[in-house]
């Protein structure tokens, strides 16, 4: 990890008896001011095929190109205030680092600008940082002596920084030896002692056991509280979720989305695997999504009335690409008893829960219905329906409902269940890219009534409606 001060002049005018805040540059900053306003930043990289095209161009002083222009980051504008933690998502290649480099300055950007305000230090790179010659408990001293601390300041934290690290006697042992999970808990357990008021994370705080994690998370709601403003990127979508309350995501160097973190985070995963989002396109949430019923069962509740696992002929039979699963299946009569069988006409409820093992921006579900022969006889879901399910990442998961009137002559039935998402090719609207179906479930049995007329002949009821006019012989008409 690297530390990196927000501007090159640091405090050397500041008194040795400071307030052991920190070395801060630049100006203070008020509580709800911006401690972080990009606009419009750009970071080119000149791409040469070989080191002697780049003499080449050397030599006639740029007047004959011999490069291609790759731009890591473009157009990316933001501002974060004290308080508040920013975070930055993007698959490998997406700009990430690079945008934290130019923030903190240790790249220089090549369009836009960039203001920061307040003490910052930042971890940039796994193993950077630290000097592999030294002892921890050194590598402590000497970087608050970079940071230009007053002499006792490293001093009267020591002790905390140890017990926060928690490594033992590789404390005072050469960082040389320690694995990379140790540099991490020394340098985070320093950072968050130092108590920077900008502290800016590129993927550190995903190493380590999940004790120490969670003591980072902790102490980094701690440090929020008290007005620290963080930037972080990171692949961990829980810890986005988590500590942040705003996120952006890149795709090809270029926002994506920015908005809540729930939103990048679906947005992260459409950009993983959507290959027609292009550069500088824009990332819209959901907003199409019906309301949902709050009084639908939960996912849990689902499971412990499940028919799929009573259901002799499924498993094994489960078809799709698995990127959603269909959890279970709750099957109850008009009155909320769980059933299998019905009277002809009832309505048969089905509550589906369904998760999502990953991002699936326009998920689908749907039920069918088969006589004893195999014959579909009925077959309608959540498109044909016009309800709209909203995004998914992964570990999400959803209950839809169907409710069936079951318009059948009597006789024994399955069902199936299936959860899709619209072809990527969009050719065709009724077409389906089914990521789990289970084709055979129950059976289903609809009752005779021994006594009463059949309401119906043939295999189902359509809508149908009958009326009359009758004109009665010598009558006068009416």
């Amino acid at each position: 990890m690297s530390a990196v001060a927000a501007s090159p002049a640091e405090s050397s005018e500041k008194a040795p008896d400071a307030a052991p805040s920190g070395a801060g540059p630049g100006p203070a900053a008020a509580a709800g001011d911006a401690m972080i306003r990009a606009a419009g930043l750009g970071k080119r990289f000149k791409i040469y095929r070989s080191p002697w095209l780049r003499m080449a161009e050397w030599a006639t002083a740029d007047r004959v190109k011999r490069h291609t222009d790759f731009w890591a980051v473009r157009d990316v504008s933001f501002e974060l205030r004290r308080g508040e933690c920013l975070g930055v998502l993007g698959a490998n290649g997406a700009g990430k680092s690079t945008l934290l480099k130019v923030i903190t300055g240790a790249l220089r950007a090549t369009e836009g600008s960039c203001e920061v305000r307040g003490r910052v230090l930042s971890m940039l790179e796994l193993g950077a940082g630290l000097n592999r010659e030294l002892t921890g408990r050194q590598n402590i001293y000497n970087m608050a002596r970079l940071l230009n601390f007053p002499p006792r300041f490293a001093r009267e934290r020591i002790e905390a920084i140890e017990a926060f690290a928690d490594i033992g006697e590789f404390f005072d042992r050469p960082v040389k030896l320690y694995s990379t999970g140790m540099s991490v808990r020394v340098t985070f357990s320093m950072f968050a002692e130092f108590r920077p008021e900008v502290l800016i994370v590129d993927e550190a705080l995903s190493v380590g056991d999940v004790f120490f994690q969670q003591r980072c998370a902790e102490r980094i709601h701690e440090l929020l509280d008290g007005g620290m403003t963080m930037l972080l990127a990171s692949h961990d979508m829980g810890a986005i979720d988590n500590l942040c309350n705003r996120a952006i995501t890149l795709h090809r160097g270029r926002t994506l989305h920015a908005g809540a973190p729930r939103d990048a985070i679906s947005a992260y995963y459409a950009s993983l695997r959507d290959k027609r989002i292009r550069p500088g396109q824009k990332w819209v949430p959901r907003s199409d999504a019906a309301d949902e019923d709050r009084s639908l069962p939960t996912a849990g509740d689902v499971l412990r009335h499940d028919v799929i696992g009573k259901a002799r002929h499924t498993m094994g039979r489960r078809q799709g690409r698995g990127g959603l699963r269909i959890l279970a299946a709750q099957v109850t009569a008009s009155d909320g008893r769980d059933t299998l069988e019905f009277d002809p006409g009832e309505t048969m409820t089905v509550h589906a829960a369904i998760e999502a093992v990953e991002a699936v921006s326009h998920p689908r579900s749907g039920i069918r219905f088969h006589d004893r022969f195999g014959v579909q006889i009925y077959a309608a879901g959540t498109a044909q329906l016009d309800h709209a399910l909203p995004s998914m990442a992964p570990g999400d998961r959803i209950v839809v409902r169907f409710q069936v009137e079951l318009n059948l002559r009597a006789g024994s039935y399955t069902f199936g269940l299936g959860a899709s998402e619209p072809p990527q090719d969009d050719g065709d609207p009724n077409g389906a890219l089914f990521h789990d179906v289970l084709p055979s479930l129950g059976p289903i049995r609809v009752r005779s009534r021994p006594g009463q007329p059949q309401p119906f002949f043939g295999i189902t009821r359509l809508p149908m409606s009958v009326a009359h006019r009758m004109e009665r012989q010598g009558a006068p008409e009416a």
